[in-house]
């Protein structure tokens, strides 16, 4: 399988690209474990790539902006204050580790209400 890659779609607007990023939590997570990548936020939707050469697209993840219920923070293990959690329509979560966090969460907010 061909390692993922981001390609804004035409009618869609990037607030930022290439955000180093750790994905802790996603559906496909069996455990919750540190994924290193980079995320894309869009108004549309956010985009995680993990980095790697080998089994990157099986962890990269892709979620509407439109699916998302509630966005928050919380902390990174061990205990470090750079998550942002968030809650799908259906109830699944994902948790992104992110230095600077608090623009993006301000962003997906907006998007989301």
């Amino acid at each position: 399988m061909a390692k993922p890659v981001f390609e804004a779609r035409t009618d869609e607007t990037v607030f930022a690209e290439k955000v180093s990023a750790d994905s802790w939590k996603s559906p496909k997570q069996v455990i919750g474990r540190q994924i290193s990548g980079k995320t894309y936020f869009t108004d549309q939707r956010i985009v995680f790539l993990a980095s790697g050469l080998v089994g990157t697209a099986g962890v990269s993840w892709e979620i509407e902006m439109k699916d998302i219920q509630s966005v928050e923070t919380c902390m990174t293990p061990p205990c470090f204050p750079f998550g942002i959690m968030l809650t799908m329509k259906n109830g699944e979560k994902y948790k992104l580790g992110i230095m600077k966090r608090d623009k993006y969460v301000d962003w997906i907010k907006q998007h989301i209400s």
